[in-house]
């Protein structure tokens, strides 16, 4: 049998929301690092990779939790605050990337990876980086995925191990939010978030006995219509609507992270079971 699990974006309250998520079906029994493919889109990449590497979750809201301390007492913390109001002037070319999907107008996909090698990035490499330092000495793992777009090629790609390159610079190439962080070298080529095009990517579940899908922002209406229309056996989870609505369109907002790690725990614990029936059966 052959299972999927995709991971979509969602900023840094949706990095803190899987996190939790995956952290409550991991105290359910529930680790689904035995997926065939992991594939990751911005901060499914973040998060999509721990799981692929059999990290503990739970260990990793006990951080958001300390975080927020932190936080609430006027300290500082790693979680990374962006003010959207400086991503402005890329937010017609993501919707234009969007709209166009990975494999849509490759002149929109060029002007997005020339627009990501000419920006001033918000947050340098070396700062970037170290938000991944956990993952200095990791090996790729084989089923993992990170969505990007390669600005040499102006391709979407699905990046893994067979590039070649640290997993930290691989994972973080597909966390690149153009604007915001500065493109990533994997192997030979220069990459930025696959978010571009698409926020999740759910139709790359195709063909798989099971497919999982984990979305924080909605996904594009044609990839999950070719999900169904495939026939593939699969399972879409969603943030709970009304803690969704709640945390409004910033997905950068820093201060909403804390608390949405707790709900994505929360709501974990409450998915496992359907989650476990269908993972297993």
């Amino acid at each position: 049998m052959t299972r999927a699990l995709i991971c979509g974006g969602g900023g840094s309250v949706g990095t803190a929301w899987e996190t939790g998520w995956f952290a409550g079906l991991q105290q359910q029994g529930l680790w689904l690092n035995d997926a065939d493919l992991i594939l990751g889109t911005s901060a499914g990449a973040g998060v999509g990779v721990q799981v692929a590497c059999g990290h503990d979750m739970m260990a990793q809201v006990e951080r958001y939790r300390a975080a927020g301390k932190r936080a609430a007492a006027g300290g500082t913390t790693a979680v990374l605050n962006i003010d959207t109001e400086g991503t402005t002037g890329f937010r017609g070319l993501f919707e234009r990337g969007q709209a166009s999907g990975r494999n849509g107008d490759i002149a929109v996909r060029k002007e997005i990876s020339e627009a990501s090698r000419n920006s001033i990035p918000m947050i340098e490499l070396d700062a970037f980086l170290k938000t991944f330092k956990y993952l200095a000495n990791e090996p790729w793992p084989p089923s993992y995925r990170a969505a990007c777009v390669n600005i040499d090629t102006f391709e979407f790609e699905a990046i893994g191990h067979e590039l070649g390159g640290s997993l930290q610079h691989g994972v973080a190439a597909g966390c690149a939010v153009p604007g915001v962080y500065p493109p990533i070298q994997v192997g030979k080529h220069f990459y930025v978030d696959g978010g571009c095009l698409s926020p999740t990517s759910v139709d790359l579940g195709i063909g798989f006995d099971k497919t999982l899908v984990l979305l924080v922002a909605e996904a594009p209406k044609q990839e999950i219509d070719a999900l169904v229309a495939s026939g593939t056996p699969h399972l879409i989870v969603n943030v709970d609507a009304d803690v969704r609505a709640a945390w409004g369109e910033n997905l950068m907002d820093a201060s909403l992270a804390f608390e949405a790690a707790e709900l994505g725990l929360a709501q974990g614990l409450r998915d496992a079971e359907r989650v476990k029936a269908f993972w297993a059966s």
